[in-house]
């Protein structure tokens, strides 16, 4: 069986849709996400659409799901996170229907699943906490700290992709497929194959130039929404 491990979307449609093109073609039974389908970019409810709506996704929330909530319901919250992450909130506000928001909310923050008789823990960031970054460059200690009890140690956050192994068991992120941070432009998440237990990584290149353009246009103050698509 093959799955698909994605992580941090952040409504980038654009680079979504080229994922999902290379998954029908290589057959991809299930994908799993590791949270932050939201927020930064502007195409939230046709990225929710499209994970709602396939049957092969398998979804947790991240920390902008977490701040979503927030923002709706505090509007000096609302006004602070802006600052920092720019308009992606309010193009949630604008665009997602209740269903959706339902949908979103109710994603669980972390999940423990078997599939095809191999073991899989899925968190947004460190063991335990959504909001706490592990980047490749940490000390030995702290990734030895953050395996799970599954074979697979599945999380997202830092947007850098990277594997370790353990006495038979991986600490894995996928990267970003929204707003890769090592190489702009390419979408980066991995395949894993649960009869000969290989790990592949993936690179997609997809069309920055809408994302680069909604950025200036939405967000000038914010360059790095638009630079960071050149990195």
């Amino acid at each position: 069986m093959k799955i698909a491990v994605l992580s941090d979307v952040h409504a980038n449609i654009h680079a979504l849709r080229v994922v999902l093109n290379d998954l029908d073609r290589e057959k991809v039974d299930i994908i799993l996400v590791a949270g932050d389908l939201i927020g930064y970019y502007y195409w939230p409810a046709e990225v929710v659409s499209e994970l709602m709506n396939d049957s092969r996704f398998i979804c947790i929330r991240g920390n902008h799901e977490n701040i979503l909530r927030e923002v709706l319901t505090n509007e000096e919250a609302a006004q602070r996170y802006r600052r920092k992450y720019g308009s992606g909130y309010e193009s949630c506000r604008s665009q997602l229907s209740e269903a959706q928001l339902h949908w979103l909310f109710s994603l669980p923050d972390e999940m423990s699943i078997t599939i095809d008789g191999s073991t899989f823990h899925v968190g947004h960031g460190a063991l335990g906490n959504a909001d706490e970054y592990l980047y490749p460059d940490a000390p030995v200690k702290k990734l030895l700290d953050n395996y799970s009890d599954a074979c697979y140690t599945i999380f997202g956050h830092t947007h850098y992709p990277f594997l370790h192994q353990h006495e038979g068991r991986y600490l894995l992120n996928p990267g970003s497929v929204g707003q890769p941070r090592d190489t702009g432009g390419l979408a980066s998440f991995c395949i894993i194959d649960t009869v000969n237990q290989v790990i592949r990584f993936k690179r997609k290149a997809f069309d920055k130039n809408p994302v680069i353009s909604a950025a200036h246009s939405n967000d000038p103050a914010l360059g790095y929404l638009a630079d960071i698509m050149n990195r």
